[in-house]
């Protein structure tokens, strides 16, 4: 990675999908991925992949729904016809991600509309915390080696939207106010995966909050062996649309795991995050999670990912005063396989 590493806002090179990178390489990940909290009560996790290693580094869209009394459903879409925008894109006739950018170049709103499946959606979001990236380079990747062509970027480019739209499920359409967070990744080195393997993620933590006011984002993210076992560990907590943290001095700690007992497959049950940035220290506890997604990572025994919704109480000090605030969390756990030999799925075991 050139440039120094530090807080700078979003620009219009990492909103663009960086087409010179992937080519030929099944393994190749390039997303948009957006949650939306509805106030009714449901979750919706979409990914707009211009290439998804699952699907042979093809364009798909996968959403995710997790609704109150029903289980959890999941759709799943492949395709061949994709057209890139600098900010968004087209996946078939019916999936479409439309952006706009303030003078400034910020991200300022966006569109979402979709069919998949049993799921239909449309949502028009108006940024209320703009995006960051983790450097003065441009674009700013996280790790980028030219000369060998690797890289890998991961940026919050809205952690916090306000939406208004519908979504409909086998027909039966709602229509909806919500609060959506919006991000983009990409990754030429595996994430997780294979024991022994080299990673660009080989254990590590992910999300987002809101509480009230407050919005937080962050990852610890961890390389494996090969890469020294670094973390990349940035936390950022913005009062409405203005940050008041934001530092890499950060960790989040998994302090217990628990069996889900519907996959038989380890998730974290209590999360602890804890940010210092000269004189304001935050800590959070992450608890009654509930799973929106699980499963194996590329069907690799030992290698995990959990994907849960959940509670945040959280409190900030600084200069004598103390902040407290409660909300709403989405946080995910994963790890590449050997890092938790004993974790055997129960379903392994019999």
């Amino acid at each position: 990675m050139s440039g120094v590493r530090t807080f700078r806002p979003i620009t219009p090179a990492e909103l663009a999908w960086r087409t010179e990178l992937g080519a030929g390489d099944p393994d190749y990940v390039e997303l948009w991925w957006l949650d939306a909290a509805l106030d009714n009560g449901w979750q919706v996790g979409i990914g707009l992949y211009r290439s998804r290693p699952y699907d042979g580094g093809r364009p798909a869209v996968t959403v995710n729904l997790l609704r109150p009394g029903h289980g959890f459903l999941e759709e799943h879409a492949g395709f061949d016809a994709f057209e890139p925008y600098p900010f968004g894109g087209r996946w078939g006739p019916d999936t479409e991600l439309v952006g706009e950018v303030s003078g400034d170049g910020e991200p300022a709103a966006f569109r979402i509309s979709l069919a998949v499946g049993r799921i239909r959606l449309s949502l028009d979001a108006r940024v209320v915390c703009a995006g960051v990236k983790f450097t003065t380079a441009s674009p700013g990747f996280t790790h980028h080696r030219p000369e060998t062509g690797t890289a890998v970027g991961w940026w919050p480019v809205a952690p916090r939207a306000d939406a208004t739209g519908w979504i409909a499920v086998d027909g039966e359409r709602v229509e909806v106010t919500a609060r959506v967070h919006a991000e983009k990744q990409l990754s030429s080195l595996p994430l997780a995966g294979a024991r022994q393997a080299r990673s660009a993620q080989s254990v590590w933590t992910w999300g987002h909050f809101t509480c009230g006011d407050y919005t937080g984002v962050w990852t610890d993210s961890a390389a494996s062996a090969q890469l020294g076992h670094r973390h990349f560990s940035p936390f950022l907590l913005y009062r409405d649309a203005e940050p008041v943290l934001h530092t890499f001095a950060f960790a989040s700690s998994v302090e217990r795991f628990v069996v889900e007992p519907a996959t038989g497959l380890p998730r974290p049950a209590v999360v602890t995050l804890r940010a210092f940035d000269g004189g304001r220290e935050f800590f959070a506890r992450l608890t009654g999670g509930r799973v929106s997604d699980q499963f194996e990572l590329d069907g690799t025994p030992g290698a995990f990912y959990c994907r849960q919704v959940g509670a945040v109480e959280a409190e900030l000090r600084g200069w004598g005063r103390v902040a407290r605030m409660a909300g709403e969390v989405v946080h995910e756990w994963g790890t590449q396989a050997g890092n938790f030999p004993f974790a055997v799925p129960e379903r392994s075991a019999t």
